[in-house]
């Protein structure tokens, strides 16, 4: 098997709690953090569409996004490059961490959602997964639309997954015929970082010379891998710039112990699929090249705290908020003492997506 000296021990975690060994782990592979793909039914995909943003704005809103448009009250999240856009994967992190802790305890490990792991896919497919079956649509060789369901996609849910999707190739009127597909080793979830390994395990290693063989090929492979990983050291890079320049205010800093306001956020993004009005909202913002420092959700009211000089761009953020379809009675408000504009509005029932051409 391709990189199967390298490839770490990986399970798979279903949806009722049971695990599946998928690789037992390579030699040198074995000192790696175990990978635990989790079952597509316990994930949730969104594209988030940032193409039309400023370039050097793109993950920085995108990340925003992952962290303020879960449908989950307490979530964890991934996010995944895809050209100009990033696709983010959430998962309830309550459900999860306790089904990881109770076999792992406290051991480092990558979780990521079984998709992540298959081979790349050209167009329209459906995949066949240990539970249930997964739509899919690829462009360019990358995910940019996935819908699951436990029974097999007839032509009505079929044609309600493909025609949510926007400047797509014309679809197949009948569902595709579900494809199993084997664990993509090669995938850059399995990618090597120089992360996996700590100092103690690489002198560990050095202990006999097949291991010694093994960390000359890990440091070569790890070299390869840290510039391969060049865009995830950049989005961490990004992300504590964005900790710096965005105080964790009460209405950021407790999403998670705030389950009114993730409630709240939860519905929104159930309105408003498949790009959130948060998400939407941060976009527009990004667009002007604000940082937004605050954002609440309360039934189907939004409001944006943004830095004080962001007044005299309100107009123009007015008219982009009223012109993306999906906030309406949109009020701003400036509070001098502290220094910030405060935009309320209220965003409509199934709004429509911001188009990367509109």
């Amino acid at each position: 098997m391709q990189f199967d000296f390298l490839t770490p021990r990986v399970e798979r975690l279903s949806a009722d709690g049971r695990w599946t060994t998928v690789h037992a782990g390579g030699p040198s592979g074995r000192l790696r953090p175990p990978v635990v793909l989790l079952a597509r039914d316990l994930a949730t995909f969104s594209l988030f569409e940032a193409a039309n943003l400023p370039r050097g704005r793109r993950a920085q809103a995108a990340r925003l996004h992952a962290r303020t448009g879960s449908p989950y009250l307490v979530s964890a999240s991934t996010m995944v490059k895809s050209g100009g856009d990033f696709g983010i994967w959430w998962w309830d992190a309550e459900r999860v961490d306790a089904l990881v802790q109770a076999r792992h305890g406290a051991a480092k490990l990558v979780v990521r959602p079984e998709t992540l792991a298959q081979p790349a896919g050209v167009g329209w497919r459906i995949v066949r997964l240990e539970q249930g079956f997964e739509a899919q649509l690829w462009r360019e060789g990358r995910l940019v639309a996935s819908a699951w369901r436990r029974e097999r996609f007839d032509v009505p849910a079929w044609a309600a997954f493909t025609r949510l999707q926007r400047g797509a190739e014309d679809a197949p009127e009948t569902p595709p015929a579900p494809q199993p597909l084997p664990i993509a080793f090669n995938a850059p979830v399995f990618a090597v970082a120089a992360s996996d390994f700590t100092r103690e395990q690489l002198l560990g290693a050095g202990a006999a010379v097949v291991a010694l063989a093994a960390i000359g090929t890990s440091l070569f492979l790890v070299g390869q891998g840290m510039r391969l990983s060049s865009d995830s050291e950049q989005i961490e890079k990004e992300t504590a710039e964005i900790q710096a320049a965005t105080p964790r205010a009460a209405s950021m800093g407790g999403l998670e112990g705030d389950r009114r306001k993730l409630a709240a956020y939860a519905e929104i993004e159930a309105q408003t699929n498949p790009l959130s009005a948060a998400g939407a909202a941060i976009g527009i913002v990004a667009f002007h090249d604000l940082t937004p420092t605050a954002l609440e959700a309360e039934g189907q009211a939004l409001t944006l705290t943004l830095p004080y000089s962001a007044v005299s761009l309100a107009d123009s953020l007015i008219a982009d908020f009223e012109e993306s379809g999906y906030f309406y009675d949109i009020r701003p408000r400036t509070d001098a003492p502290n220094q910030r504009l405060v935009i309320e509005m209220k965003t409509r029932e199934a709004a429509p997506p911001l188009s990367a051409s509109g």
